[in-house]
């Protein structure tokens, strides 16, 4: 789901706050504020020793639903046409940030397939890698595969596996 659409959620929802999954644990009204504003611990992490109130009314487009089953198949199916940024160097960091901040899977997938070509490239030229795609293909897989397994119930390792699985069967048709 896009960002702005504005639904309530409950105790016990799985939401995804900025790039996080998160869990809602309750509602309350903000002290500082006076808005209703979600408690929200991180999905992966529920130890208690992270919490985040963001308002209900979620005005920046920060809060939004975990990714479906049928949006994973149609991110998948999408990969091969996502494009890769352009290769500027000088501005690679701001690129990867800019996608990052955003709210859509798709830029994850960009910023993977950008990282990873400029990566492969530089090692077929015998030179080392860069530490900002390295540092960037991490983040970003991190937040998707993240969000997949929770979305599709399986560990992080294995909703890498199936993401990359599924994507190379439709490369090879």
């Amino acid at each position: 789901m896009k960002a702005g659409k504005k639904p309530m959620y409950k105790v016990n929802d799985i939401v995804v706050y900025r790039r996080d999954v998160c869990k809602v644990v309750g509602r309350h009204r903000s002290d500082f504020t006076g808005e209703m504003c979600y408690d929200l611990v991180p999905y992966l992490k529920q130890d208690g020793s992270v919490k985040m109130q963001v308002p209900v009314s979620n005005k920046a487009g920060n809060l939004r639903d975990l990714i479906t089953e049928e949006e994973i198949r149609q991110l998948i199916k999408d990969t091969p046409d996502i494009e890769t940024l352009e290769n500027k160097p000088a501005n690679m960091k701001s690129q990867y940030a800019a996608l990052l901040k955003g709210n859509d899977v798709a830029d994850l997938v960009r910023i993977i397939k950008t990282s990873y070509g400029r990566n492969k490239a530089r090692m077929e030229q015998h030179k080392k890698l860069a530490s900002i795609d390295d540092e960037y293909l991490k983040k970003a897989e991190k937040y998707l595969y993240d969000e997949i397994s929770v979305a599709l119930g399986m560990s992080y390792e294995e909703a890498k596996a199936h993401f990359e699985d599924e994507v190379a069967k439709i490369t090879e048709e």
